[in-house]
């Protein structure tokens, strides 16, 4: 079955472009090709107070790459995940509505974190992630914000192997000033 297809909102381009990402973050593939699925990722720290947001780090990998860095997250990682979200029943009933195309608008799904529903504006950190084919988003799939607050739960559940693993992702292939980096240290990505 095709996966229904739209514009990818403006949010998910890179901070300093007005076009898609081209390439995956780990193996250079030309996404825009349509060849392959990928997905993007992007976590962003707000100053509340003067209502500006800075994008930390973000990211596309196609699926090939993706599969790769999820299985270097342990089995009780996975387990304890999938635990965590099957609990989250509004979320699970939100995205159902959205696959079936009753749900919210991508533009109001972005809005607020998809476990808690805290407006982003509210939020003093938050990931967003979605998936994507060509320049295209891949709509039968919802697209997700996560608030800190989520990362801190779901980091919680994570095995130091996993954490390390994914620390090692995010050294290898993000840099920036050491204050920020903390920030995202332990804290889980989304593939």
């Amino acid at each position: 079955m095709q996966p229904n297809l739209s514009d990818i909102p403006p949010i998910f381009y890179p901070f300093d472009s007005h076009e898609p990402f081209t390439a995956c973050k780990v193996c250079g593939l030309d996404l825009l090709l349509g060849t392959t699925d990928y997905f993007i990722e992007k976590a962003f720290k707000n100053n509340i107070e003067y209502q500006v947001s800075d994008v930390v780090f973000e990211y596309a990998i196609c699926s090939p790459c993706a599969h790769s860095l999820q299985s270097s997250i342990s089995e009780a990682s996975q387990k304890s995940m999938a635990e965590y979200f099957q609990q989250q029943e509004a979320f699970l009933a939100k995205m159902e509505a959205f696959q079936q195309g009753k749900g919210e608008s991508i533009a109001t799904v972005l809005t607020k974190c998809s476990i808690t529903n805290q407006p982003v504006s509210q939020l003093s950190d938050y990931m967003i992630y979605g998936h994507f084919r060509g320049n295209k988003m891949v709509t039968s799939t919802m697209p997700n914000v996560v608030s800190g607050q989520v990362m801190d739960e779901l980091s919680a559940l994570l095995s130091n192997e996993t954490l390390g693993a994914m620390n090692d992702f995010k050294d290898q292939y993000f840099g920036g000033p050491v204050a920020l980096e903390d920030l995202w240290k332990d804290k889980p990505v989304f593939l």
